[in-house]
């Protein structure tokens, strides 16, 4: 199966946290946590999120093998097994890890599985009124993301 990703074309943004609210609706999300977040650095915007990593570093420091990884490539956090040790806070390279005070376990984006498994789009890529969030296949994003670069 062909692994899944979301890319944020960030000159586009125009930091409007749109996706950052659709994101917290979507997750049931109280204050605190933001699986996906946008830092404002006028006049640039720089959207953080978890970038599923290949061998993600959340995964690796866990000391429950509460995270794992599906056959899409969605690094996924199971609530259960979390200890909220938040570990993979400080593994997390891009910040994207978050803590959850009122379920006290970690918390990440999962590229909105429910969403997905309906054959809809993420919900943060779903609210961006400019449409610089994509989602689907690595390679294929990749491809869209190398085009601009060639051409110009």
């Amino acid at each position: 199966m062909e692994k899944l990703t979301l890319m944020f074309f960030k000159k586009e943004c125009m930091g409007c946290h749109a996706c950052e609210v659709a994101c917290k609706q979507e997750h049931e999300l109280g204050i605190g946590p933001r699986l996906v977040r946008v830092v404002e650095n006028a006049p640039d915007f720089f959207p953080i999120h978890c970038h599923h990593c290949a061998n993600a570093p959340c995964k690796v420091s866990c000391p429950v093998e509460a995270i794992s990884r599906n056959e899409r490539g969605i690094v996924l956090i199971d609530k259960g097994l979390c200890i909220g040790c938040k570990a993979c806070l400080e593994a997390c390279p891009f910040g994207a890890m978050q803590y959850d005070n009122a379920t006290e376990t970690a918390v990440k984006c999962d590229l909105c599985i429910e969403r997905l498994n309906h054959n809809e789009a993420p919900a943060c890529s779903n609210a961006c009124p400019t449409r610089c969030i994509f989602w689907g296949v690595a390679a294929k994003l990749n491809e869209k993301l190398e085009k601009p670069v060639l051409s110009g």
